[in-house]
């Protein structure tokens, strides 16, 4: 995929980030909700999402920076290692849930037990559906 597409995408993951975060923040505020959880999250998503907007147009400032963050983003190294990075949190994610879904069920939280568990297969199921998909088309 061309860089420049690659950083539009990005972009507009970021600009949807911070819509997503004003809705979440309008919406626990009309409904008056009794937790602060709502308002929350919605502020961190639009503060993520204007360091991602900050961060493309640091990028995007010149050629030669464009050109810099290109090649630091397409060597081999830097890729095993993002990749390895994303793996090991998979892995640790899974292992963590596991104890967490064990740890609630021992004291009487089956709900949010089921909740996480939940989460956890479904993230087992689609690493194997992405895993069949790239295997595929390899």
């Amino acid at each position: 995929m061309d860089f420049r597409k690659k950083l539009k995408i990005r972009l507009a993951v970021a600009i949807s980030y911070i819509a997503l975060g004003v809705l979440i923040i309008l919406a626990a505020i009309f409904t008056k909700a009794e937790n602060t959880f709502y308002s929350s999250l919605g502020f961190c998503l639009f503060v993520i999402g204007i360091v991602r907007v900050r961060n493309h147009r640091l990028i995007t400032k010149s050629e030669e920076t464009l050109r810099v963050r290109e090649i630091s983003e397409q060597d081999e190294r830097n890729v095993f290692i993002a990749e390895k990075a994303r793996s090991w949190a998979f892995a640790f994610y899974i292992i963590i849930s596991g104890l967490v879904v064990i740890a609630l069920n021992c004291f009487g939280k089956v709900d949010l037990a089921s909740i996480i568990g939940g989460t956890v297969c479904g993230l087992i199921l689609i690493y194997w559906i992405c895993y069949w998909f790239i295997y595929k088309k390899s």
